[in-house]
Protein backbone atom coordinates (compact mmCIF):
# COMPACT_ATOMS: atom_id res chain seq x y z
CA UNK A 1 0.00 0.00 0.00
CA UNK A 2 3.06 2.64 0.73
CA UNK A 3 4.47 1.42 -2.26
CA UNK A 4 1.22 2.12 -4.09
CA UNK A 5 0.90 5.73 -2.56
CA UNK A 6 4.52 6.62 -3.08
CA UNK A 7 3.83 5.43 -6.65
CA UNK A 8 0.29 7.54 -7.03
CA UNK A 9 2.35 10.74 -5.92
CA UNK A 10 5.30 10.29 -7.99
CA UNK A 11 3.20 10.24 -10.90
CA UNK A 12 0.96 13.00 -9.78
CA UNK A 13 3.52 15.63 -8.77
CA UNK A 14 7.00 14.39 -10.77
CA UNK A 15 5.60 12.67 -14.12
CA UNK A 16 8.21 9.83 -13.16
CA UNK A 17 6.95 8.07 -16.35
CA UNK A 18 7.73 10.82 -19.03
CA UNK A 19 8.90 8.56 -22.11
CA UNK A 20 12.91 8.89 -22.39
CA UNK A 21 14.22 9.76 -25.47
CA UNK A 22 14.64 7.14 -27.69
CA UNK A 23 18.25 5.78 -28.63
CA UNK A 24 18.00 7.30 -31.87
CA UNK A 25 17.18 10.42 -30.18
CA UNK A 26 20.04 10.22 -28.06
CA UNK A 27 22.15 9.41 -30.89
CA UNK A 28 21.39 12.10 -32.87
CA UNK A 29 20.70 14.55 -30.68
CA UNK A 30 17.67 15.62 -31.46
CA UNK A 31 13.93 14.66 -31.04
CA UNK A 32 12.11 12.73 -33.22
CA UNK A 33 9.50 13.58 -36.02
CA UNK A 34 6.82 11.51 -34.50
CA UNK A 35 7.97 12.69 -31.30
CA UNK A 36 8.09 16.62 -31.89
CA UNK A 37 4.85 16.02 -34.07
CA UNK A 38 2.98 14.92 -30.82
CA UNK A 39 4.15 17.65 -28.99
CA UNK A 40 2.72 20.00 -31.75
CA UNK A 41 -0.46 17.93 -32.23
CA UNK A 42 -1.60 18.89 -28.59
CA UNK A 43 -0.68 22.22 -28.36
CA UNK A 44 2.64 21.99 -26.59
CA UNK A 45 4.86 23.16 -29.61
CA UNK A 46 4.62 24.96 -32.01
CA UNK A 47 7.99 24.27 -34.04
CA UNK A 48 8.81 20.78 -35.83
CA UNK A 49 12.85 20.94 -36.24
CA UNK A 50 14.46 18.04 -37.99
CA UNK A 51 17.46 18.99 -38.94
CA UNK A 52 20.04 15.68 -38.42
CA UNK A 53 17.64 13.22 -40.19
CA UNK A 54 15.70 12.23 -42.98
CA UNK A 55 12.16 11.63 -42.47
CA UNK A 56 9.94 8.94 -43.71
CA UNK A 57 7.71 10.96 -46.39
CA UNK A 58 4.98 9.11 -45.10
CA UNK A 59 5.10 10.35 -42.05
CA UNK A 60 4.36 13.48 -43.07
CA UNK A 61 0.77 13.28 -43.84
CA UNK A 62 0.08 13.23 -39.59
CA UNK A 63 1.07 17.28 -40.57
CA UNK A 64 -2.21 17.69 -40.72
CA UNK A 65 -2.77 17.04 -36.97
CA UNK A 66 -0.60 20.03 -36.34
CA UNK A 67 -2.83 22.44 -36.29
CA UNK A 68 -1.25 25.46 -34.44
CA UNK A 69 1.49 24.86 -36.31
CA UNK A 70 4.46 27.98 -36.65
CA UNK A 71 7.54 26.96 -38.34
CA UNK A 72 8.72 23.48 -40.40
CA UNK A 73 12.08 22.82 -40.87
CA UNK A 74 13.03 19.92 -42.84
CA UNK A 75 16.67 20.02 -43.39
CA UNK A 76 17.51 16.61 -45.00
CA UNK A 77 14.36 15.68 -45.59
CA UNK A 78 13.27 15.43 -49.78
CA UNK A 79 10.10 16.59 -49.48
CA UNK A 80 8.02 16.48 -52.86
CA UNK A 81 4.87 18.01 -54.01
CA UNK A 82 2.05 15.13 -52.91
CA UNK A 83 3.88 16.33 -49.15
CA UNK A 84 3.45 20.07 -50.42
CA UNK A 85 -0.08 19.44 -51.06
CA UNK A 86 0.09 18.12 -46.98
CA UNK A 87 1.95 21.27 -45.78
CA UNK A 88 -0.17 23.92 -47.39
CA UNK A 89 -2.99 22.64 -45.61
CA UNK A 90 -1.52 23.92 -42.44
CA UNK A 91 -2.62 27.40 -42.63
CA UNK A 92 -1.12 28.76 -39.56
CA UNK A 93 2.90 28.15 -40.85
CA UNK A 94 4.88 31.19 -40.74
CA UNK A 95 8.24 29.56 -41.36
CA UNK A 96 8.79 26.58 -44.15
CA UNK A 97 12.36 25.80 -44.39
CA UNK A 98 13.04 23.04 -46.96
CA UNK A 99 16.65 22.83 -48.29
CA UNK A 100 16.66 19.64 -49.49
CA UNK A 101 13.54 19.25 -51.39
CA UNK A 102 12.50 17.72 -54.37
CA UNK A 103 9.45 20.23 -55.10
CA UNK A 104 8.89 21.43 -58.50
CA UNK A 105 7.35 25.27 -59.33
CA UNK A 106 3.76 23.62 -58.62
CA UNK A 107 4.99 22.17 -55.27
CA UNK A 108 6.41 25.06 -54.26
CA UNK A 109 3.51 27.70 -55.47
CA UNK A 110 1.05 25.34 -53.07
CA UNK A 111 3.55 26.23 -49.76
CA UNK A 112 3.61 30.39 -51.41
CA UNK A 113 0.04 30.21 -50.84
CA UNK A 114 -0.18 29.84 -47.04
CA UNK A 115 -1.60 33.17 -45.60
CA UNK A 116 0.25 33.65 -42.92
CA UNK A 117 4.22 32.74 -44.56
CA UNK A 118 6.83 34.71 -43.76
CA UNK A 119 9.74 33.18 -44.30
CA UNK A 120 10.53 30.98 -47.37
CA UNK A 121 13.49 28.62 -47.74
CA UNK A 122 13.58 26.40 -50.56
CA UNK A 123 16.67 24.12 -51.95
CA UNK A 124 15.65 22.34 -54.88
CA UNK A 125 16.71 21.08 -58.62
CA UNK A 126 13.24 21.09 -59.65
CA UNK A 127 12.60 24.88 -58.85
CA UNK A 128 12.46 27.25 -61.82
CA UNK A 129 11.93 30.91 -62.56
CA UNK A 130 8.01 29.82 -62.92
CA UNK A 131 8.16 28.64 -59.27
CA UNK A 132 9.48 32.14 -58.66
CA UNK A 133 6.75 33.84 -60.30
CA UNK A 134 4.45 32.22 -58.29
CA UNK A 135 5.86 32.52 -55.02
CA UNK A 136 6.64 36.68 -55.99
CA UNK A 137 2.85 36.43 -55.88
CA UNK A 138 2.99 36.15 -51.72
CA UNK A 139 1.94 39.18 -50.03
CA UNK A 140 3.31 38.28 -46.69
CA UNK A 141 6.60 36.98 -47.51
CA UNK A 142 9.03 38.91 -45.91
CA UNK A 143 12.68 36.63 -46.22
CA UNK A 144 13.36 34.26 -48.94
CA UNK A 145 15.87 32.11 -49.32
CA UNK A 146 16.81 29.92 -52.39
CA UNK A 147 19.30 27.82 -52.87
CA UNK A 148 20.66 24.91 -55.41
CA UNK A 149 18.18 25.78 -57.37
CA UNK A 150 18.46 26.63 -61.38
CA UNK A 151 16.88 29.79 -61.37
CA UNK A 152 18.26 32.21 -63.61
CA UNK A 153 17.76 36.48 -64.04
CA UNK A 154 14.26 35.90 -65.53
CA UNK A 155 13.11 35.73 -61.84
CA UNK A 156 14.86 39.59 -61.16
CA UNK A 157 11.59 41.26 -62.24
CA UNK A 158 9.11 38.71 -60.10
CA UNK A 159 11.70 38.98 -57.04
CA UNK A 160 11.99 42.88 -57.27
CA UNK A 161 8.65 43.45 -57.61
CA UNK A 162 8.15 41.97 -53.70
CA UNK A 163 7.99 45.38 -52.01
CA UNK A 164 7.35 43.71 -48.63
CA UNK A 165 10.15 41.52 -48.87
CA UNK A 166 12.85 42.31 -46.59
CA UNK A 167 15.72 40.02 -47.31
CA UNK A 168 16.34 37.23 -50.15
CA UNK A 169 19.58 34.79 -50.07
CA UNK A 170 20.28 33.15 -53.14
CA UNK A 171 22.96 30.00 -53.01
CA UNK A 172 23.88 28.10 -55.96
CA UNK A 173 21.25 29.16 -58.31
CA UNK A 174 22.01 30.68 -61.92
CA UNK A 175 21.33 34.21 -60.67
CA UNK A 176 24.15 36.48 -61.81
CA UNK A 177 25.27 39.45 -60.74
CA UNK A 178 23.58 41.44 -63.63
CA UNK A 179 20.00 39.82 -62.05
CA UNK A 180 20.83 40.41 -58.28
CA UNK A 181 21.44 44.68 -59.97
CA UNK A 182 17.93 44.18 -61.16
CA UNK A 183 16.58 43.21 -58.26
CA UNK A 184 18.51 45.83 -55.65
CA UNK A 185 17.52 48.88 -58.52
CA UNK A 186 13.99 47.59 -58.35
CA UNK A 187 14.42 47.61 -54.77
CA UNK A 188 17.07 49.60 -53.39
CA UNK A 189 16.39 48.52 -49.32
CA UNK A 190 16.42 45.33 -50.33
CA UNK A 191 18.91 42.99 -47.74
CA UNK A 192 20.40 40.47 -50.31
CA UNK A 193 22.98 37.44 -49.91
CA UNK A 194 23.81 36.37 -53.05
CA UNK A 195 26.63 33.21 -52.73
CA UNK A 196 27.49 34.08 -49.20
CA UNK A 197 28.21 37.97 -50.30
CA UNK A 198 26.58 41.25 -49.74
CA UNK A 199 26.60 42.49 -53.39
CA UNK A 200 27.78 46.34 -53.99
CA UNK A 201 24.33 48.54 -52.70
CA UNK A 202 22.69 46.08 -50.77
CA UNK A 203 21.30 47.02 -47.93
CA UNK A 204 23.71 45.16 -45.17
CA UNK A 205 23.01 46.08 -41.95
CA UNK A 206 22.08 42.86 -40.46
CA UNK A 207 23.27 40.53 -37.93
CA UNK A 208 25.20 37.48 -39.25
CA UNK A 209 24.20 35.22 -35.37
CA UNK A 210 21.67 33.26 -36.67
CA UNK A 211 19.73 31.20 -34.68
CA UNK A 212 18.70 28.47 -37.55
CA UNK A 213 21.06 29.16 -39.84
CA UNK A 214 18.96 30.83 -42.56
CA UNK A 215 19.87 34.24 -42.17
CA UNK A 216 17.14 35.42 -38.99
CA UNK A 217 16.55 34.43 -35.23
CA UNK A 218 13.19 32.97 -35.37
CA UNK A 219 11.96 33.75 -31.88
CA UNK A 220 8.06 33.65 -32.04
CA UNK A 221 6.24 36.65 -33.12
CA UNK A 222 10.23 38.43 -33.71
CA UNK A 223 12.36 38.32 -36.48
CA UNK A 224 16.09 40.09 -36.29
CA UNK A 225 17.42 41.69 -39.27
Amino acid sequence: MRMLLLLSVCLAVTGCFVKPPSQEEQRFGELSFDHQLKDAAVGSSDTILVEKTSVPLAELEGLTRAKKLRELRLTQTPVTDAEAKIIAQIESLEIVNLPASELTDAGVAEIAKLPNLELLRIGSANLTDAGIQKVAESPTIVYLHVLNSPITDASAEAIGGMQQLESFYADGTDLTDDGMSKILKAHPKLHIHFNDLHPAGSHSDHSHEHSHDDGHDHSHHGHSH
